[in-house]
């Protein structure tokens, strides 16, 4: 991979770091604490590092002439990246959150998706599934930017949180002090054993959730900010799903007074993200961040653009109010930070896990190519497994899709690299797929593998890579109307912004990547990247080596 171009815009950043502590420790996930070291003259006092899920790369541009507020002052006084992508295959929320947190590649933290097949268990695996706990950070092989930050300095406190379980997970690390996520049934922020047992919860937090700040949304409807007959200037197109579909404005909740419907459907709306805002402030306030020379991180990941844009697509007016209303509430954020900690004192931290394809079905009314699966696929995926079972034996030799079973295959004696062939051969026919190739075949000069090659880690992906056609969705448009995990340039295209303490707006054009947000974060906290493990070696390294 071509190295950045970048280095005079990220030597401007690190120009912010007065020089790294002469002993800051390697840091391994789940490793010791160790003895902190002095603060350099200069250390934010605070990192917020923002995650708006599902933002694609081109909607800042599209829709800059509405933003008067949070991400428009991001736009105006930060360091912004506009040919910014994850360069790995697994374009989804878990792989997505990880980079962006650990600076490395799937292939390096192991969270290669949302889920994986286990072959020692014999099923699928929640990237997050912990059987001590329900859910953790444990699958994530590396530490975070949080475990670096603790281990330079045990005093500082490391926060996390989001709609998602998963993005305020993997957000924190290993070590954070806590991290929380939105109770779909219950409209309360909820967390894992794995941050403390019930008792030492914080007592802010239940007093927080027992003010059922939603209950204003209640019997409320979500209306456009912006009126309808005014978006068309931006692409805008109501996404037409038949006569029987609610229009906007739409109601939160189905047909009932249970409040259980209503807090359910607040995930799929705006009102997610103002509730995680009003979170975020008094977490901020509780836990007294940024209080003191030693800096803190908070990590907030806003999800409704992902949970509406998979209702909706990017073309909906329903996405561009979720942006609306996330620029305001963005805002807020920033301006309740500015207020009691000072921006001057505040490193601001802006991407996104992943982008978001166009509604395939729209593409191929317009006369593009594209599709979705459907019959085709399903009939071809079930002569494969007959094929299979009739050359090679009466075995079930596909576990889950494209993950070999090597007991059924060594049962039936059968040869594991003719099995491989007559898959390849057989997919590689069916409709809207473009390739299939084996692992070890991938090709890191092909600008496609090398994306699979940095997803690939092998204990947890499938045994053979199966790329799609481009605007092509593995689901169908009743589940969901336009989504993302493909390596192409409309999954992977995303925002990046820093804002560094000055506040001093800089617009750079060059191509980066995802895994450079933390790496360009870590020395103006005062982390030397030479002796961090997490880092070590890692592409990140090379280039800011290279200032």
């Amino acid at each position: 991979m071509k190295k950045l171009a970048t280095l005079a815009a990220l030597a401007a950043l690190l120009a912010l770091a007065c020089g790294a502590p002469a002993d800051a420790p390697e840091a391994e996930a789940g490793g010791e604490e160790t003895t902190g070291s002095a603060v350099p003259e200069g250390t934010p006092r605070l990192v917020l590092l923002i995650v708006v899920d599902q933002m694609r790369g081109d909607y800042l541009e599209r829709f800059r002439p509405l933003l008067n507020h949070g991400l428009g002052r991001l736009l105006q006084e930060g360091v912004v990246f506009t040919d910014t992508h994850h360069f790995h295959a697994a374009t989804e929320t878990a792989p997505g959150h990880a980079t962006l947190a650990t600076g490395v590649f799937p292939k390096r933290h192991g969270i290669v998706g949302n889920s994986w097949f286990d072959r020692e268990r014999g099923s699928d695996v929640y990237c997050c599934g912990d059987p001590d706990h329900g859910v953790s950070p444990r699958n994530m092989l590396v530490p975070a930017l949080g475990d670096l930050l603790k281990a330079a300095y045990p005093q500082a406190k490391v926060y996390a949180a989001s709609a998602k379980d998963r993005a305020a997970i993997l957000m924190g690390g290993h070590h954070a002090d806590g991290a929380w996520w939105y109770g779909r049934s219950t409209g309360s922020f909820v967390t894992s054993t794995y941050y403390g047992d019930e008792e030492s919860q914080p007592a802010w937090v239940e007093a927080f959730n027992d003010e059922d700040r939603l209950a204003v949304h209640f019997a409320n409807a979500w209306k456009p900010l912006l009126p309808l007959e005014h978006t068309s200037a931006y692409d805008i197109e109501p996404l037409d799903r038949g006569p029987f579909i609610d229009t906007f404005p739409h109601a939160v909740g189905g047909f009932t007074v249970e409040r259980e419907a209503f807090y359910r459907d607040v995930y799929t709306s705006p009102f997610v993200d103002g509730y995680l805002e009003d979170f975020a402030e008094v977490l901020i306030e509780a836990e007294n961040l940024g209080a003191d020379e030693v800096p803190d991180l908070l990590a907030v990941s806003f999800s409704a653009l992902d949970t509406v844009g998979h209702g909706y697509g990017p073309n909906a007016p329903e996405t561009l109010d979720v942006i609306l209303r996330l620029d305001r509430t963005i805002g807020e954020l920033l301006d309740f930070v500015d207020e009691r900690i000072g921006l001057e004192n505040v490193v601001v931290g802006f991407s996104s896990d992943h982008g978001v394809g166009e509604v395939p079905d729209l593409v191929v009314r317009d006369g593009g190519d594209g599709g979705r699966f459907g019959t085709d696929q399903t009939l071809c995926l079930q002569r494969l497994q007959s094929r299979l079972k009739g050359r090679f034996g009466g075995g079930e030799f596909l576990v889950d899709t494209f993950y070999l079973d090597g007991e059924t295959i060594a049962a039936e004696e059968a040869n594991r690299a003719a099995i491989e062939d007559e898959i390849i051969e057989a997919m590689s026919d069916c409709p809207l797929i473009a390739e299939v190739v084996r692992p070890a075949e991938l090709d890191p000069a092909n600008p496609l593998h090398e994306l699979y090659l940095n997803n690939y880690y092998p204990e947890r992906s499938g045994d053979l890579v199966v790329v799609v056609k481009p605007n092509v969705l593995p689901v169908p448009a009743s589940v969901i109307v336009a989504s993302h995990g493909s390596p192409y340039a409309y999954d992977t295209h995303v925002p990046m912004i820093i804002r560094r303490q000055d506040g001093a707006g800089q617009v750079v054009e060059a191509r980066a990547n995802t895994i450079d947000l933390a790496p360009s974060l870590a020395p103006i906290l005062g982390l030397d990247l030479d002796s961090i493990a997490g880092f070590e070696g890692f592409d990140g390294t090379d280039r800011l080596a290279d200032l």
